[in-house]
Protein backbone atom coordinates (compact mmCIF):
# COMPACT_ATOMS: atom_id res chain seq x y z
CA UNK A 1 0.00 0.00 0.00
CA UNK A 2 2.96 2.00 0.44
CA UNK A 3 4.52 1.69 -2.17
CA UNK A 4 1.01 2.50 -4.15
CA UNK A 5 0.64 6.00 -2.10
CA UNK A 6 4.30 6.83 -3.16
CA UNK A 7 3.72 6.29 -6.93
CA UNK A 8 0.78 8.22 -6.86
CA UNK A 9 2.31 10.93 -5.06
CA UNK A 10 5.59 11.21 -7.39
CA UNK A 11 3.03 11.03 -10.61
CA UNK A 12 1.18 13.65 -9.07
CA UNK A 13 4.31 15.85 -8.59
CA UNK A 14 5.41 15.44 -11.81
CA UNK A 15 2.36 16.58 -13.63
CA UNK A 16 2.45 19.73 -11.45
CA UNK A 17 5.45 20.55 -12.44
CA UNK A 18 5.40 20.09 -15.74
CA UNK A 19 1.32 21.88 -16.09
CA UNK A 20 3.50 24.79 -13.90
CA UNK A 21 6.24 24.92 -17.10
CA UNK A 22 5.51 27.95 -19.13
CA UNK A 23 4.74 26.85 -22.93
CA UNK A 24 3.40 28.98 -25.59
CA UNK A 25 -0.32 29.02 -26.11
CA UNK A 26 -3.14 29.57 -28.35
CA UNK A 27 -7.06 30.11 -27.69
CA UNK A 28 -9.73 28.86 -29.76
CA UNK A 29 -12.27 31.77 -30.28
CA UNK A 30 -14.63 29.65 -32.26
CA UNK A 31 -14.53 25.83 -32.89
CA UNK A 32 -11.65 24.70 -35.36
CA UNK A 33 -10.73 21.73 -36.87
CA UNK A 34 -6.78 21.10 -36.67
CA UNK A 35 -3.90 19.38 -39.59
CA UNK A 36 -4.81 16.34 -38.14
CA UNK A 37 -8.95 16.17 -38.07
CA UNK A 38 -9.04 16.75 -34.27
CA UNK A 39 -12.26 18.82 -33.47
CA UNK A 40 -11.30 21.97 -30.60
CA UNK A 41 -14.02 23.51 -28.78
CA UNK A 42 -14.05 27.51 -28.82
CA UNK A 43 -12.13 28.18 -25.58
CA UNK A 44 -9.71 25.85 -25.51
CA UNK A 45 -6.38 26.23 -24.76
CA UNK A 46 -3.63 24.77 -27.18
CA UNK A 47 0.57 24.52 -26.81
CA UNK A 48 1.72 26.37 -29.86
CA UNK A 49 5.74 26.55 -30.60
CA UNK A 50 5.75 27.34 -34.31
CA UNK A 51 4.01 29.62 -36.30
CA UNK A 52 3.74 28.52 -40.01
CA UNK A 53 3.12 30.75 -43.24
CA UNK A 54 2.00 29.22 -46.02
CA UNK A 55 -0.53 28.81 -48.88
CA UNK A 56 -3.05 28.36 -46.64
CA UNK A 57 -2.43 31.18 -44.18
CA UNK A 58 -0.94 31.02 -40.83
CA UNK A 59 -1.04 28.52 -38.72
CA UNK A 60 -0.10 27.78 -35.10
CA UNK A 61 1.98 24.12 -34.43
CA UNK A 62 2.76 22.19 -31.28
CA UNK A 63 6.03 20.39 -31.77
CA UNK A 64 5.87 17.11 -32.71
CA UNK A 65 2.08 17.79 -32.56
CA UNK A 66 -0.66 19.55 -35.08
CA UNK A 67 -1.18 23.03 -36.24
CA UNK A 68 -4.31 24.98 -36.10
CA UNK A 69 -5.32 27.78 -38.87
CA UNK A 70 -5.46 31.42 -37.20
CA UNK A 71 -8.38 31.93 -39.56
CA UNK A 72 -10.93 30.44 -41.34
CA UNK A 73 -12.91 31.74 -43.85
CA UNK A 74 -11.57 35.13 -43.20
CA UNK A 75 -12.41 35.01 -39.48
CA UNK A 76 -9.90 34.68 -36.75
CA UNK A 77 -10.32 31.62 -34.50
CA UNK A 78 -6.94 31.17 -33.15
CA UNK A 79 -5.50 33.81 -30.79
CA UNK A 80 -2.30 33.98 -29.52
CA UNK A 81 -2.48 34.09 -25.43
CA UNK A 82 1.42 34.58 -23.92
CA UNK A 83 3.76 34.45 -26.71
CA UNK A 84 4.72 36.56 -30.56
CA UNK A 85 5.58 35.43 -33.64
CA UNK A 86 9.73 35.81 -33.21
CA UNK A 87 12.67 34.73 -35.56
CA UNK A 88 12.38 32.71 -39.06
CA UNK A 89 13.75 29.03 -38.85
CA UNK A 90 13.03 28.62 -42.61
CA UNK A 91 10.00 27.36 -45.01
CA UNK A 92 8.04 29.98 -43.74
CA UNK A 93 7.87 28.65 -39.90
CA UNK A 94 8.91 30.89 -37.27
CA UNK A 95 9.49 30.48 -33.50
CA UNK A 96 7.16 31.88 -31.49
CA UNK A 97 8.66 33.79 -28.14
CA UNK A 98 7.29 34.26 -24.73
CA UNK A 99 5.81 37.81 -24.19
CA UNK A 100 6.77 39.21 -20.72
CA UNK A 101 3.67 41.56 -20.23
CA UNK A 102 1.65 38.07 -20.47
CA UNK A 103 3.54 35.11 -19.22
CA UNK A 104 5.61 36.83 -16.88
CA UNK A 105 9.19 37.82 -16.73
CA UNK A 106 10.37 35.16 -15.04
CA UNK A 107 8.27 32.56 -16.40
CA UNK A 108 9.60 34.36 -19.84
CA UNK A 109 13.26 34.02 -18.88
CA UNK A 110 12.49 29.97 -17.87
CA UNK A 111 11.01 29.47 -21.23
CA UNK A 112 14.19 30.89 -22.56
CA UNK A 113 16.89 28.62 -21.06
CA UNK A 114 14.73 26.09 -21.86
CA UNK A 115 14.67 26.70 -25.34
CA UNK A 116 18.63 27.19 -25.21
CA UNK A 117 19.40 24.02 -23.36
CA UNK A 118 17.10 22.18 -25.35
CA UNK A 119 18.90 23.84 -28.73
CA UNK A 120 22.60 22.16 -27.07
CA UNK A 121 20.65 19.20 -26.61
CA UNK A 122 19.73 18.30 -29.78
CA UNK A 123 23.52 18.86 -31.04
CA UNK A 124 24.16 16.04 -28.51
CA UNK A 125 21.85 13.52 -30.28
CA UNK A 126 18.91 13.25 -27.38
CA UNK A 127 15.83 12.50 -28.20
CA UNK A 128 13.12 14.73 -27.95
CA UNK A 129 11.59 14.08 -25.08
CA UNK A 130 14.74 13.77 -23.12
CA UNK A 131 15.35 17.34 -24.15
CA UNK A 132 11.74 18.64 -23.00
CA UNK A 133 12.42 16.71 -20.08
CA UNK A 134 16.23 17.68 -19.41
CA UNK A 135 15.73 21.61 -19.95
CA UNK A 136 12.86 21.99 -18.12
CA UNK A 137 14.64 20.27 -15.12
CA UNK A 138 17.76 22.86 -15.76
CA UNK A 139 15.51 26.04 -16.42
CA UNK A 140 12.90 25.18 -13.00
CA UNK A 141 15.99 24.61 -10.56
CA UNK A 142 19.33 24.64 -12.12
CA UNK A 143 20.81 23.69 -8.43
CA UNK A 144 18.81 20.46 -8.67
CA UNK A 145 20.98 17.26 -8.93
CA UNK A 146 19.45 17.06 -12.62
CA UNK A 147 20.19 21.03 -12.89
CA UNK A 148 23.62 20.35 -12.33
CA UNK A 149 23.86 17.30 -14.16
CA UNK A 150 22.67 19.20 -17.40
CA UNK A 151 25.07 21.95 -16.57
CA UNK A 152 28.13 19.68 -16.36
CA UNK A 153 27.07 17.73 -19.85
CA UNK A 154 26.57 21.30 -21.46
CA UNK A 155 30.23 22.04 -20.08
CA UNK A 156 31.28 18.81 -22.03
CA UNK A 157 31.69 16.16 -19.64
CA UNK A 158 31.40 12.89 -21.72
CA UNK A 159 30.39 11.14 -17.86
CA UNK A 160 27.56 13.71 -18.02
CA UNK A 161 26.32 12.87 -20.86
CA UNK A 162 26.59 9.28 -21.01
CA UNK A 163 24.42 9.54 -17.18
CA UNK A 164 22.05 11.09 -18.52
CA UNK A 165 20.94 8.75 -21.45
CA UNK A 166 21.46 5.76 -19.64
CA UNK A 167 18.47 7.98 -17.50
CA UNK A 168 16.71 9.08 -20.13
CA UNK A 169 17.81 9.02 -24.18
Amino acid sequence: MKTIAMLILVATAGAASAADFPECKVRTLAPVIDAGGYRNAAGKILPADILRRDEHGVSYCAHGGTCVPERVRGRQVVRLINCRPGKSIGNGDYRLDPDPRTMGAANARRFLTARQVGDKLVDLDFSNAAIGSWSSDYATNPASPNGRLVARALAGSKEAIAKMKAKLP
